[in-house]
């Protein structure tokens, strides 16, 4: 375990390296993949009897901090490629777990998620009609990362009597069409798109999960406020910058921030080691919020602190603020949303 973090340690000078550039490019982070992909990280969320690791949770979310502290494009990838690993692992179908995941944990195969139209997205939507054994789909998925880069995707769609699908679905099928990556303003290098399925015949052997109220239900297989962790990885960029600063005014900023960051960190780790899960279901739309909006005010300071410099394109202070904008819309269901403005606009409540 130490051995394979002190690895990962030991890679994030060249994948910090590389964060500006490839966020002015928008190439996709091959290098950083391949880097990830030396240390072992196809095998950390993958169970041991299909050649993975499947190291604690919590252990895993740590190593997306560090990996987002570097580059949070990269980190994002790499969570949601795990999601799917989780999904695959998760779901009804063991032809399909004993099929996929291995070929995932040698790195043979790349695979994303587009569960957005199930979740929290209202742009656009996927419908599933029955056809005999198979489905047919129609529909948008309106929010994929890497999605051009991945043989399959985890998706899920809505059935007309309102019940839900969760599938693989190959990216070669007729009808699939993956967009260009969007033009976003922060994290172009993930490759997030959209894709348009029109009358793609879905045969049943691709199904993860069985018509359900909810397809996601349950589909947690580790730690929840995950996203916090990429969220306190981008907090950490923007403080190291703030330091490197070397003013007076930098490290009086230095040490308050600091100080909110751990105290916050320290309460969502305590809660995930304590595996409380009612607690974490009370807390989590505040937790959630508080990281949003501590993300918000260090990056942004990290503007204030470099004057004219941060405005100039490379530098990473603007870079790192247009990304804490991701962590404003990225799996924020209402709750959240409502906490993270609340916080926003009245300092007083947190």
């Amino acid at each position: 375990m130490e051995l394979r973090f002190e690895s990962l340690t030991n890679i994030l000078p060249e994948i910090r390296r590389r964060a500006d550039s490839l966020d002015r490019s928008g190439d996709w982070p091959a290098e950083d993949l391949l880097a990830l992909a030396g240390i072992g990280a196809g095998k950390w969320f993958v169970p041991v009897q299909f050649g993975g690791e499947e190291i604690d949770p919590l252990e895993l979310h740590l190593r997306y901090e560090a990996i987002a502290s570097a580059s949070l494009a990269t980190a994002l990838i790499v969570s949601q490629r795990d999601s799917a690993v989780g999904l695959i692992d998760g779901g009804e179908n063991a032809e399909l777990r004993a099929q996929i995941l291995p070929a995932l944990a040698s790195g043979e195969i790349f695979s994303t998620i587009g569960i957005a139209q199930l979740t929290t997205s209202r742009q656009g939507g996927l419908r599933a009609i029955a056809d005999g054994n198979d489905y047919r789909l129609e529909g948008v998925i309106p929010w994929s990362t890497g999605a051009a880069k991945s043989q399959y995707i985890v998706a899920g769609a809505v059935m007309d009597d309102g019940r839900q699908i969760l599938f693989l679905l190959p990216t070669d099928l007729p009808g699939v069409l993956i967009h260009p990556p969007m033009e976003i303003v922060a994290l172009r290098s993930s490759w997030t798109t959209r894709i348009e399925l029109k009358a793609v015949r879905l045969e049943k052997r691709w199904m993860l999960r069985s018509p359900a109220a909810r397809a996601l239900a349950g589909r947690s297989k580790g730690i929840p406020l995950g996203q916090t962790f990429l969220a306190f990885g981008l907090c950490r960029a923007a403080l190291s910058l703030i330091a490197e600063e070397g003013s007076d005014r930098a490290r009086s900023l230095h040490d308050r921030f600091s100080e909110q960051f751990h105290s916050l960190r320290n309460e969502i780790v305590e809660l995930c080691r304590s595996g409380d899960e009612a607690k974490a279901a009370s807390d989590g739309a505040r937790l959630r919020a508080a990281c949003n909006e501590l993300a918000v005010r260090v990056t942004q300071s990290s503007v204030a602190l470099y004057k004219g410099s941060a405005l100039l394109a490379g530098h990473p202070a603007q870079r790192l603020a247009r990304e804490a904008m991701f962590f404003l819309v990225w799996s924020c269901p209402d709750p959240i949303v409502d906490c993270t403005v609340n916080m926003l606009v009245n300092r007083e409540s947190r």
